[in-house]
């Protein structure tokens, strides 16, 4: 019963910090065509550079994002 409980408490953090991530996306009325540091800084807490043509994005969510750059 505690493992449950445990999978039930993380899917319910998890499922938070994505209504965090969409409450700020929403909040957005007009559609992002250029950078915006501020909505930026919001999501992103840190990058983590794999090489020049990979990165990882960890969102003050705590979600990760993986990006790789195709020359």
């Amino acid at each position: 019963m505690v493992i449950l409980e445990e999978e039930e408490d993380q899917k319910e953090k998890i499922k938070e910090r994505v209504d965090e991530v969409i409450q700020i996306l929403s909040l957005r009325e007009d559609i992002l065509e250029q950078f915006v540091d501020k909505l930026f800084n919001a999501l992103v807490k840190k990058i983590t550079v794999l090489s020049s043509a990979h990165f990882v994005f960890t969102l003050k969510s705590r979600m990760s994002i993986d990006e790789i750059i195709e020359h």
